[in-house]
């Protein structure tokens, strides 16, 4: 794993400033990458110390002191036994993958998978968000035509590999794409990959044929 998010993004999900597509994506990422869990727990510690050097006073009465513990107080145990989840599994071009534990809750708003030519296979997850959130999934052997975007495109690799102009980009990998990136994303022969993406805008084609799709006004979300 050679590709991490941002300390800013890190920061920003230590201090749960982050908007809620780009707190999905890392979250994954940091289910297998323990230089990044390090790094968040870091940021942690110093928000919890900035909290402790203000010194913050509430005032609260008697009664709202003693209403407050009891409430605390009353709170129901939690269970002796805790309930392990069942992993999740996702089928895509006769496949099967495990999705990250921080997907689980909502894998059941993933839609059908859409294909293009056989090749290269795309699942919106519906989050709520004006972001497109997606599973991205591309066969070995396969090319996406060039292409740059209007906003930011968040990828976090699952499964497999991919190059770039950039790159090299395995499982756990983490990787940022904006305007200034021009980028045509390949998979070796043999070797799919699978994707989880986000985009805030769509993708705009550079070269060949698939320049097409930029006519119809906003370019293309996969």
């Amino acid at each position: 794993m050679k590709h991490h998010p941002s300390n800013k993004l890190l920061k920003a999900y230590a201090d749960g400033s982050i908007d809620a597509c780009n707190g999905l994506t890392l979250a994954a990422h940091v289910e297998t990458c323990s230089h990044c869990h390090s790094k968040i727990e870091e940021f942690e510690a110093q928000a919890s110390q900035v909290l402790v050097e203000q010194d913050v006073e509430v005032d609260f009465d008697q009664d709202e002191m003693e209403s407050m513990f009891n409430d605390i107080i009353s709170l129901d145990k939690p269970s002796a036994i805790t309930k392990v989840k069942p992993a999740v599994k996702i089928a895509v071009n006769g496949k099967e993958f495990f999705l990250p534990k921080s997907l689980h809750n909502v894998s059941s708003r993933l839609s059908d998978w859409k294909s293009y030519g056989g090749k290269v296979y795309t699942a919106h997850l519906d989050i709520g968000e004006q972001e497109r959130v997606s599973l991205l999934y591309i066969t070995g052997g396969v090319q996406v035509p060039q292409h740059t975007h209007k906003g930011v495109e968040t990828t976090l690799v699952l499964h497999g590999s991919f190059s770039d102009e950039e790159g090299q980009y395995s499982a756990g990998d983490f990787t940022v794409a904006d305007a200034s990136t021009k980028h045509a994303p390949r998979t070796e022969d043999g070797q799919d990959c699978l994707c989880l993406t986000v985009l805030s805008d769509p993708m705009v084609f550079t070269q060949g044929v698939a320049r097409i799709f930029n006519m119809f006004g906003r370019g293309l979300y996969p």
